[in-house]
């Protein structure tokens, strides 16, 4: 039985962390908390870069919505891109769409339900 819960401890502590860094498909929502006014905000500006580099063009993010990975390079970067918006007529007109690379830092793992 010592073995039984041993193994079964072990598995969910693997599980977790192989879940920690965010692969291709992963679905992520940048970070957030909330403010005095009851409102979602950013605890720091989160940017999108043209290429996994600090020095390259960048925009402010300004949005809350789930964004989908396409590519992971070296450094905690991710690639990401649009997921289906069904408060649109066609949810899927805009989905698929590379939005920029960000850093993993800014966003949390979301169920992967928020991105279909």
């Amino acid at each position: 039985m010592k073995k039984v819960v041993i193994m079964t401890v072990l598995g969910l502590v693997l599980a977790e962390t192989a879940q920690a860094a965010p692969g291709v498909g992963a679905c992520l929502a940048p970070k957030s908390k909330v403010g005095s006014d009851g409102r979602l905000q950013f605890p720091k500006p989160v940017y999108l870069y043209a290429t996994p580099d600090r020095q390259a063009n960048k925009q402010l993010l300004k949005v809350f919505s789930p964004v989908s990975v396409t590519a992971v390079a070296k450094g905690g970067w991710v690639q990401l891109a649009t997921v289906p918006d069904y408060s649109q007529a066609d949810p899927n007109a805009g989905a698929g769409k590379v939005i920029g690379w960000a850093l993993t830092s800014d966003f949390s793992a979301q169920s992967p339900r928020n991105c279909a």
